[in-house]
């Protein structure tokens, strides 16, 4: 599958969309605030590169909880498929927990995306293209 974005959860969206573009990257279109999700979200690039930056929108978040595990930082990488509901029953089958249903995704034009988790690589999200 081919890498869409790493996901980064950041305490502060403004002030973490300063730190990135002191280092190359540029803002992919507007903030969107994920009601939903509650999490306020920025896509930035650097070239071919795209990282989405997800802020808490309140402290009910739960993009929080892994703030104050592992601090700001990576914690997801989405890649892109043609079937999501396949991907899912074939990560199913190797040990994947599915700990986000599919649903639509505001901040990429409400495509389908899932999040999974395992124990050897962590969370991962799948978006449909």
């Amino acid at each position: 599958m081919k890498i869409h974005h790493i996901g980064y959860a950041v305490k502060d969206i403004d002030f973490s969309i300063n730190q990135f573009k002191k280092i190359g990257y540029k803002m992919h279109k507007d903030k969107v605030i994920d009601d939903n999700r509650k999490v306020i979200i920025q896509f930035m690039k650097n070239n071919s590169y795209m990282i989405e930056l997800i802020s808490p929108l309140d402290k009910d978040s739960p993009i929080n909880n892994i703030i104050k595990k592992v601090g700001s930082g990576p914690y997801h990488i989405c890649y892109e498929t043609n079937d999501i509901e396949k991907e899912i029953d074939i990560l199913l089958k190797d040990k994947y927990i599915l700990i986000e249903k599919p649903s639509k995704a505001i901040a990429i034009e409400n495509r389908i995306v899932a999040f999974l988790f395992n124990k050897d690589i962590g969370i991962i999200e799948l978006v449909e293209i």
